[in-house]
């Protein structure tokens, strides 16, 4: 036991995939951190309005309403929010996961996780969502893999580590930069096993927000000297 659990979980007007992540990772983690860019009705009310279950977990549900959105930013306050939260409670390590609101996870996969990312110094763990890996592939320099990539819509960060997602990339390639910047910081490890699934991948990447992608591209090739992918 590394301290306390945290998930965070970024949403924007998907109540029925949220409270399926909720449910999901309910058993799993300690405090569910939901970050809600400005949906309608809010998040908060549409999950009290839902007759949810009883949850084993805390649910602590915090704002972002810029538009358009900035991800990074949201994923930061979700692991500031945890880390408030541990820190003040006294807790020297603690584990969060970062997921998006359609991701699906498996019974089991925080755990997973954590224990492969502990059991090494990785700073980022996750499972392998592409069904391309038959051990734990850790990483400590970025590469051009991109069927073995981490996975971007549910992961686990080492909260000690500080790790945070670089808010000049709003929308795109901010997870790649995330995960190369953790494998320089000590790593990132992959785990055979645990599928996880990201349902409505991309659908919301049109118009401003496509438009924000190819921004968010260039910007990552002024950081990285290249794209790739």
């Amino acid at each position: 036991m590394n301290g306390p659990r945290y998930a965070v979980i970024t949403t924007h007007n998907r109540p029925a995939e949220l409270a399926r992540c909720v449910i999901a990772l309910a058993g799993q983690v300690d405090t569910v951190i939901v970050v809600d860019n400005a949906s309608e009705p809010p998040a908060v009310d549409a999950w009290l309005q839902g007759q949810q279950p009883m949850l084993t977990c805390e649910i602590v549900f915090t704002d972002h309403p810029d538009s358009p959105p900035n991800l990074s930013r949201m994923w930061n306050i979700g692991l500031d929010v945890a880390a408030g939260h541990a820190q003040m409670a006294g807790h020297d390590t603690w584990d969060v996961a970062v997921l998006n609101d359609d991701a699906v996870v498996p019974a089991g996969w925080y755990e997973a996780c954590t224990a492969a990312m502990r059991d090494s110094p990785a700073v980022v763990g996750c499972s392998d969502p592409y069904g391309s890996i038959s051990a734990p592939l850790l990483r400590t320099e970025p590469d051009n893999h991109l069927m073995t990539r981490e996975c971007p819509w549910a992961f686990v960060v080492r909260g000690e580590s500080g790790l945070r997602s670089d808010e000049t990339l709003r929308w795109w390639y901010f997870d790649t930069d995330l995960m190369w910047r953790a494998r320089r910081a000590g790593g990132t490890v992959m785990i055979p096993g645990y599928l996880t699934q990201n349902t409505l991948a991309n659908s919301t990447t049109v118009g401003e927000l496509a438009e924000q992608a190819g921004r968010d591209r260039d910007r990552f090739a002024e950081i990285w000297g290249h794209v790739p992918w």
